[in-house]
């Protein structure tokens, strides 16, 4: 083999790699420049210490500290159990702060949960202010799931679950503007979305379709838009799994906060794969 080849070879190798290494190299960065901007730096609210806010960001915080008690039984009731830890909230005046604290780099995204945080992007306080609610409940099943789960080591759960869910238990937080009408109507010309038995830690938010929408359908916001009908068909089939079976669905979510394998829990408690639920539910839904 000449020097050439075996050059070109190498470096076609590192090419690859680099590949396969950057997302989680990205994904490390970002989670330490989120460990960096920690929001336990940020001041408490004096009337409700569960929240901490970026100067600037004080009434909005104050409305968070209203709305948050409430948000946090529904949650425990919904979810069949307390807190494993009180969550802390954190509200921002800045995008930029935002997004590096967040972990995901990622102004636009409204809200996220990490490390027994959830983080309140600054379009809450004033462009979507009317998601507020609904947006922090959601975080705070997020918050509520993943507060139990303690090992880094146990397969993720996937997330037309966990989206799925907290969609249900917030009332619709997260698929603002996206009606179960309009899901069945996007489900009936083929644009479902998948489902897989575990989720990916590099993309844990992200759910696929069997068949891309078009993003004309969504106007102006493909992200938004695309993003918010995923979440309201997961929630439409996480609200039908527990319609069917409400004790084995509090049974399946017991175990998924135990560290106990989606895919298994799935089977014994459904008797069947969740894709083979999730082509009953499609048939159901086409009649």
């Amino acid at each position: 083999m000449g020097v050439r080849l075996r050059t070109a070879m190498l470096a076609a190798a590192l090419l690859v790699a680099g590949f396969a290494l950057r997302a989680p190299f990205d994904q490390l960065r970002r989670y330490l420049i989120a460990r960096c901007n920690d929001p336990v730096r940020l001041p408490r609210l004096a009337e409700e210490s569960r929240v901490r806010f970026q100067p600037g960001a004080r009434d909005c915080a104050a409305r968070v500290a209203e709305m948050l008690p409430a948000a946090l039984a529904r949650i425990e009731q919904e979810q069949g159990r307390p807190f494993a830890n009180p969550p802390t909230v954190a509200v921002y005046v800045s995008y930029e702060d935002y997004a590096r604290a967040g972990g995901l780099g990622d102004a636009s995204v409204a809200a996220v949960a990490r490390s027994g945080y959830v983080l309140l992007s600054p379009t809450l306080c004033g462009d979507e202010s009317e998601r507020l609610a609904g947006v922090l409940a959601h975080e705070l099943s997020h918050s509520h799931i993943f507060g139990w789960r303690r090992s880094w080591f146990a397969a993720r759960p996937p997330s037309w679950f966990t989206e799925g869910l907290a969609v249900m238990v917030s009332g619709g937080g997260g698929a603002e503007g996206v009606d179960e009408a309009m899901a069945v109507r996007a489900m009936a010309r083929g644009w479902a979305i998948t489902i897989e038995d575990t989720g990916l830690w590099r993309d844990f938010g992200a759910i696929g379709f069997a068949a891309e929408p078009p993003p004309e359908i969504f106007g102006g916001d493909r992200f938004a838009g695309r993003q918010r009908l995923a979440y309201r068909e997961a929630q439409m089939f996480v609200a039908w799994l527990r319609r069917i079976d409400p004790q084995g669905f509090a049974r399946l979510l017991n175990r998924v906060e135990n560290n106990e394998s989606f895919k298994d829990s799935f089977v014994k408690i459904y008797g069947a794969g969740s894709s083979r639920r999730w082509s009953e539910f499609l048939a159901g839904v086409s009649r």
